[in-house]
């Protein structure tokens, strides 16, 4: 008589997990022997989707000033304009809480462009225009502080040459070239700029849609996760997902009205003390903020600088601004604006700066901490639950000062003279 096939055998399973890795490992092979073919798909998919790429980034970053308007001040209003008709006063509510938000949001933007943009490409190009100047400035002050010492007056001028050319070439090739490029897209790529335009405007009015429904959109997601996974691991997901918008949506907003202040500030002090390049300078204080730990370093330095070539006495008078209002930023202005903690010590969080911003550049910086946080917070979770399961503590403090956990009583045991030759790793 045949032995009937088992269909739940060890050898089912060894053959579905053989197949499995030799099917993922072709997928991998293909993927990376036509990635050029593949990131040029992906880009034009991006590209076809880009307005609602805008418009998901707009309603997010929009959605906590919406909620600020409709808390503080709609909702108790259209209250007071609709009491018998509770549903009239939620519509009336969103409605303007939207436009208000909107509102809000394109004042400051094309009022940052129209102030911004000219006086930042003016600053930039009269930066260059005086750089031969702060070049010979520079040579004569090391000149006249080397002059005993040729060998070294020699290396240190051309050291100062090597570093004023690449300067010089970073703004003119660089940041004035851009700006070229935009004036020369203008003229000669219309069609691409009122492309670009047109998306950044569906992606607007995508967004006004996204804020306006967005329980809906909530609610239908919700509704496809628990249709396609099971309760318990949605759960666990919708968690996720409310943890990542605390950490990463508090960061980044935080981080956005932070920076912009401190431009802000920086630009108001240049001026009361009439120091030159200001909107320049704002711009690159404002910019290098956003970036943890270094941005002051990044954005200060250089700045200072530019205005130690001009006059050493505003250069110290910066140097002095940066140091209080980055205090200021640092312990009072975005504590207050952040209101949680990633909950990672300050060598985790320079770790993942470093990490992140060698790996993806800029935005590296920028978004590193809050995913750095999310990864810790994952694997914290997954190693709490899995010392629960054992039996074992959870806590980090509770395996300070231990020699080893007792295997049949799962306790730790301290150090001890009489205990520390018996200690054994079980």
């Amino acid at each position: 008589m045949k032995k009937r096939f088992k269909w739940d055998s060890q050898y089912v399973g060894w053959g579905v997990t053989s197949a499995a890795v030799i099917m993922a490992s072709i997928v991998f092979y293909m993927l990376t022997s036509k990635w050029a073919a593949i990131h040029e798909v992906l880009q034009k998919f991006y590209r076809g989707l880009s307005p609602i790429v805008y418009g998901l980034v707009f309603a997010y970053l929009l959605n906590k000033v919406m909620a600020f308007f409709e808390s503080s001040l709609l909702r108790p209003l259209c209250a007071r304009l609709r009491p018998r008709s509770p549903e009239r006063a939620r519509r009336l509510t969103r409605i303007l809480g939207v436009i208000l938000t909107m509102a809000l949001f394109l004042s400051l933007l094309g009022g940052s462009l129209a102030l911004i943009l000219p006086r930042l490409y003016s600053s930039a190009e009269s930066l260059v225009a005086r750089m031969p100047g702060y070049y010979r400035v520079a040579e004569g002050w090391v000149t006249s502080v080397l002059d005993e010492n040729p060998e070294l007056e020699t290396a240190a001028v051309t050291l100062l040459g090597y570093v004023t050319d690449n300067l010089t070439g970073w703004i003119q090739d660089g940041l004035l070239a851009q700006a070229n490029n935009i004036i020369t897209n203008i003229t000669s790529g219309v069609f691409g700029l009122l492309r670009e335009i047109a998306n950044i405007g569906i992606g607007i009015v995508f967004s006004v849609y996204m804020l306006y429904h967005k329980e809906k959109f909530a609610a239908r997601g919700k509704k496809l996760l628990y249709c396609i996974f099971s309760p318990r691991f949605t759960n666990k997901l919708i968690r996720g997902l409310h943890f990542t918008d605390k950490v990463c949506g508090s960061f980044v907003v935080a981080k956005l009205i932070d920076s912009s202040i401190v431009g802000v500030a920086c630009y108001i002090f240049m001026a009361i003390f009439k120091m030159p390049y200001a909107m320049l300078i704002s711009v690159i204080v404002g910019v290098t903020n956003v970036i943890p730990f270094f941005g002051p370093f990044v954005g200060g330095i250089p700045s200072a600088v530019i205005l130690l070539l001009e006059n050493p006495a505003d250069s110290l008078v910066f140097v002095v601004f940066i140091v209080v209002i980055q205090q200021i930023d640092g312990n009072i202005l975005y504590p207050a604006l952040q209101g949680s903690k990633t909950g990672m010590s300050g060598f985790w969080i320079l770790f993942a700066i470093l990490l992140f911003g060698v790996l993806f550049g800029f935005t590296g910086f920028l978004f590193g901490v809050p995913v750095f946080a999310l990864i810790y917070a994952a694997v914290g979770g997954f190693v709490r639950s899995r010392l629960a399961q054992r039996g074992l503590p959870a806590h980090t403090d509770e395996y300070d000062g231990i020699a080893y956990i007792d295997a049949a009583t799962r306790e730790p045991v301290p150090f001890s003279s009489e205990r520390d030759g018996d200690a054994r790793d079980n």
